[in-house]
């Protein structure tokens, strides 16, 4: 009897998994209908740096100019934010101001999707020094800079690219982008305002290729 009552609940917890399934993004049609809107401009796409390996806090001890007091991209990361850059050229997504905090991952990030040269580096998308027990301070100023940037429209027929961490765009919306490499689309309205669209993870651009 007890055994048989086990074996249900295994069933049912395992009927809950399967309903619930991986953590997913948009579906196939809903990744490509925000392609094709991108290729269009108008939009603001938010990566959380790509692949580091290791993961956990080295706002205590980076130096800016010092890669080596720092997380860096892993070899899978820089190959992988590579990909990102073919994919968005292969996609037609027109790409414009390209703004990367000032942690070296954020910019290996930008440099390995646009090039040298190719994107601006600010302490507006850094992680606030008080990190992880953000002061209120912080909390403001990193919600204020992110706030204007999420909704300024960027220039016609071309999107904003933002690189930067989770926990920034943590505070300001209460999404938190858990895979490193995943990208958060916003519709800016020029005011002040944005709203979220879509997030994308790391091999939906590829698969939008298909």
């Amino acid at each position: 009897m007890q055994a048989a009552i086990y074996r249900r609940l295994l069933l049912a917890m395992a009927g809950i998994l399967l309903a619930a399934g991986p953590a997913q993004s948009a579906d196939e049609a809903q990744t490509r209908q925000v392609v094709d809107d991108l290729r269009k401009g108008g939009f603001v796409i938010y990566f959380r740096h790509g692949e580091t390996g290791a993961s956990g806090s080295d706002v205590d001890r980076a130096v800016f100019s010092d890669c080596s007091t720092q997380r860096n991209l892993s070899e899978a990361g820089r190959v992988q934010v590579r990909q990102f850059g073919e994919d968005f050229k292969a996609l037609g997504i027109p790409v414009g101001k390209v703004l990367s905090s000032e942690f070296c991952r954020c910019w290996q990030h930008a440099e390995a999707m646009f090039g040298k040269g190719g994107y601006q580096i600010t302490d507006k998308l850094s992680v606030a020094r008080s990190y992880p027990a953000v002061s209120e301070a912080d909390r403001k100023l990193n919600n204020d800079n992110l706030r204007a940037m999420l909704s300024e429209r960027p220039a016609a027929g071309t999107n904003t690219v933002l690189v930067s961490h989770g926990n920034n765009v943590l505070l300001l919306t209460g999404y938190h982008p858990d895979v490193q490499g995943e990208a958060i689309i916003f519709r800016p309205d020029g005011a002040g305002g944005f709203t979220r669209v879509a997030n994308l993870f790391p091999g939906d651009w590829t698969r939008a290729l298909r």
